[in-house]
């Protein structure tokens, strides 16, 4: 019968019993405390037919053993906190003593009033650690860990376990990236064999493209604790800021070769809003984990390389909230036996490593509960003493695009922000911010750090090195207006009433006799053009500004703006209002009846000017070489949000493939060395046969580097004097790093009359940089629709002023047709993170209007 659930829970492998090189050690080896289990508690074997690190439990394997425990122990409750995107539960596990259990409310309200109050803990309270599992999918000792963990705190018995769960709670999140597990399991196991393979070369060693790592849209969770925008990270920051635990772990792997780290990382690259006792109480924490592996006479690794300078790692975030995150990372098997510089390593001991180590920081943060309860108030003290001493007062954002304002807004209730209408009319530095449209939200409030944190701009000076990116301002990132209010600007008269949600639904279209203009400011507008396209209305793009006559009288209209009209269309009247219908309460567009063809000002309805826009049949290159977090990101804009449809091959069968039938195919960055020899003569024939080629980042690279396009990589010049030149062996990373950008927001400067910038007001556009590519002008003038601030570029984060002076006035954006087709080059990842929603818009604009500009017939000499 278990065997038969277990099958039922992963891919047929062969019998247990069967012969094999690799024999799993029983839990209570792997686990190696001196205790005695209590039988009556189920273990993993007993409920899914397999020993721990016999298999790779699948997540579905994962949910069935925690049901059973939780049925089996008083100690032990569950609860789905989220669903992943393929619809996977997450699960919160808390493991804790009968009578805690009976009033875990009571003690959740006792840990937020640690913060909410800055009292100090009662006698009684508990401190609470928090594990997440399996944040990146392929490093399964994280989360196959999780019910060896789970079986020892429930199944324990004797004084010290018992006295241990009246003053600790402890919550497993298992698994966070449910989607990512199972594509690295389904692998794993479909190699098992009955005589396990330690060649690290073995297909089960060296999986294939996605791989595991990231979630179904290959998103990487571990960047997403800011952003929040997928659901499993929005899962993940909502159970972490409902409890606010004294410790969050987050359980890893890296390189077979690699040996055990244990935060906290450099002190260098700790971010300056994060706790420097915060730190100092990791490293005292420590020394009894240290003390573990010194025991078994295992090496490990603190306080380098893995830096908690972004914010948006499990590393990082939690302590914004007063938390002490712990980050560990240990060597991976990435199968069940392989070959390493240091002999054979085994499945079973990773798991068995993660497991007693995780034990270990239970017993620590239970050995040091009074100084974990006291940070936490000290913590919350601290801030308020920063939010009341700093010059700045709050922070004023809006935007008329409803739906990045609503995403946006979203994003601050996640973190559980306080966020407050704009009372009246307010402008600030001769921008104006209007009440239903802008919001404040103030740096006086409990979380000061994470508004500051979101919030800020901050350009380094004091340091170049980076684990990850060095700016991520989000309302620059979503490209609204936003400004810091000092002092008096803060004024209660413009405070309005809390913000409890945002609905970005506009008014529906009055009915027409004529058609409709739709407005393609939203976000969300090209999610609403491909409905209507798809469902066969025809709609015309209107290349200026017009002023129409509409059922609300003169309306003024922007560049962009869609005719549909109701006459010559395949569809009804009737039909044509309820989709426009629809794409005001959903998307968040505004569509105007018209009661006239003719305009005062602008091309009219019926003008010449006016181009039909195709249904776009979009390819999306993918593939090994292909980064998946680029091609994750275009996919997620293109289906999650844009409800369009995309096909993707891998860039080694795109040889084969008919591209006939594509209007449009995007290369994302990567390594374009699998297409085969005759690939770019196949693409510049579709291209000048009418196709558009959009490449991002290194893809744009490679599409010059074949003459697909008469674009140029801008030469960076960077004169370096002598005395910046490294005088030593050791200042060498800091040379290298000034002359790159690990991640940074750089303004650019759109031209607002060209089509790839239909939908913006606004001639500045932020944008996210990662190394230092740009394309140079040429004889074309107009080929450079974007590009980076002619003065100082750099809005947040690190670049070197060489590096920025370089980049100034240089291309962002290539355009130029070719044939009857196009060419259109992104220097930067124009959805980064799926965050930056400002630049996204140039995408789908590259998409819907990629061939609604021409060449100038005259050429400059540049």
């Amino acid at each position: 019968m278990l065997r038969a659930l277990a099958l039922s829970l992963a891919l047929a492998l062969p019998t247990a019993g069967a012969a094999s090189a690799y024999d799993p050690k029983p839990i209570a080896d792997l686990l190696d405390f001196d205790v005695r289990y209590d039988a009556a508690i189920p273990t993993p074997e007993s409920v899914l037919g397999y020993q721990s690190g016999e298999i790779i439990f699948t997540p579905e394997m994962h949910a069935a053993y925690i049901r059973a425990i939780a049925d089996a122990s008083d100690r032990v409750s569950v609860e789905t906190i989220g669903h992943s995107h393929f619809g996977r539960p997450i699960l919160r596990v808390t493991t804790t003593s009968p009578a805690n259990q009976a009033r875990l409310e009571d003690i959740r309200a006792t840990q937020l009033r640690l913060g909410d109050e800055g009292v100090a803990a009662p006698a009684e309270h508990p401190v609470i650690v928090q594990l997440t599992h399996g944040v990146h999918g392929s490093e399964s000792s994280g989360y196959d860990s999780a019910p060896l963990i789970l079986y020892h705190l429930a199944a324990a018995q004797g004084a010290e376990i018992e006295a241990l769960l009246n003053e600790t709670v402890v919550q497993q999140i298992v698994m966070i990236n449910p989607d990512g597990a199972n594509r690295f399991a389904q692998w794993t196991n479909m190699h098992h064999a009955n005589a396990a393979v330690a060649d690290p070369q073995s297909r089960e060693h060296f999986y294939e493209w996605p791989w595991g790592r990231t979630n179904h849209y290959w998103f990487d969770l571990n960047r997403q604790w800011l952003p929040v925008t997928q659901p499993e990270s929005r899962a993940l920051v909502s159970t972490t800021q409902d409890w606010r635990p004294n410790v969050a772990a987050d359980l890893h792997e890296m390189g077979s070769n690699s040996t055990f780290f244990i935060s906290p990382g450099p002190r260098e690259g700790f971010h300056p809003l994060l706790s420097p006792a915060g730190f100092d109480l990791n490293l005292t924490m420590n020394e009894s984990i240290n003390a573990h592996f010194d025991e078994a006479g295992e090496v490990y690794v603190s306080e380098e390389v893995f830096d908690d300078f972004y914010l948006g790692y499990g590393s990082s975030y939690p302590g914004l909230i007063g938390s002490i995150p712990y980050l560990f990372e240990q060597s991976s098997v990435r199968g069940l036996i392989q070959e390493t510089e240091y002999g054979i390593q085994r499945y079973d001991d990773k798991i068995a490593q993660q497991a007693r180590t995780a034990v270990a920081l239970i017993q620590s943060a239970y050995a040091n509960r009074d100084a974990l309860h006291a940070h936490m108030r000290d913590f919350f003290n601290e801030s308020r003493q920063m939010a009341n001493s700093d010059p700045v007062r709050g922070y004023v954002f809006g935007s008329a695009d409803r739906g990045r304002l609503a995403d946006f807004l979203q994003m601050l209730e996640t973190h559980r922000l306080e966020v407050y209408e704009l009372a009246q009319p307010f402008t600030h530095q001769g921008q104006d911010f209007e009440p239903g449209e802008a919001f404040l939200i103030p740096l006086r409030q409990q979380q000061y750090r994470l508004v500051r944190g979101l919030f800020e701009t901050r350009v380094i000076e004091d340091k170049v090195e980076f684990y990850d990116v060095s700016g991520w301002t989000q309302p620059l990132a979503y490209d609204l207006d936003y400004a810091e209010l000092r002092g008096g600007q803060y004024r209660s008269q413009i405070v309005g009433e809390r913000v409890t949600g945002f609905d970005m639904a506009e008014a529906a279209p009055d009915v027409s006799a004529i058609g409709y203009v739709m407005e393609w400011d939203s976000y969300y507008a090209p999610r609403a053009l491909y409905r209507l396209l798809d469902a066969g209305v025809r709609a015309r793009v209107i290349p200026d500004e017009i002023s129409v006559q509409t059922t609300a009288g003169e309306t003024e209209l922007e560049r962009g703006s869609l005719m549909i009209e109701l006459s010559r269309q395949p569809v009804s009247a009737e039909e044509i209002h309820a989709l426009l219908v629809r794409a005001a309460e959903e998307d968040g567009v505004k569509v105007h009846a018209v009661t006239s063809s003719s305009t005062s000002r602008g091309s009219d309805l019926g003008g010449f000017q006016l181009s039909n826009v195709e249904q776009p049949e979009v390819l999306l290159v993918t593939g090994r070489g292909i980064s998946m977090g680029d091609a994750g990101e275009l996919w997620h804009l293109l289906d999650h949000d844009m409800h369009m449809p995309v096909s993707m091959i891998d860039q080694s069968e795109l040889g084969g493939a008919d591209l006939s039938r594509y209007t449009h195919i995007i290369l994302p960055h990567g390594r374009l060395n699998r297409m085969g020899d005759d690939m770019p003569e196949t693409l510049n024939a579709w291209v000048r046969d009418g196709g558009t080629l959009i490449a991002t980042r290194g893809a744009a690279r490679w599409v010059i580097d074949q003459e697909l396009t008469s674009a140029a990589i801008a030469e960076l010049e960077t004169p370096e004097a002598d005395a910046a030149r490294p005088d030593n062996y050791d200042a060498l990373a800091v040379w290298d790093a000034e002359m790159e950008i690990s991640g940074a927001i750089f303004q650019t400067r759109i031209d607002t009359t060209h089509p790839l910038a239909f939908g913006y007001r606004d001639a500045q556009l932020p944008s996210h940089r990662i190394g230092s590519m740009a394309f140079a002008g040429g004889d074309n003038p107009l080929a450079l629709p974007v590009r980076y601030g002619a003065d100082d570029p750099l809005l947040s984060g690190y670049a070197s002023e060489e590096v920025r002076r370089a980049l100034s006035g240089t291309g962002a954006v290539f355009a130029e047709r070719r044939g009857s087709g196009s060419v259109i080059l992104f220097a930067d990842d124009p959805y980064y993170r799926a965050y930056f929603r400002g630049p996204a818009k140039l995408m789908m604009n590259a998409i819907f209007f990629g061939n609604d500009f021409r060449n100038p017939s005259r050429r400059t000499s540049d």
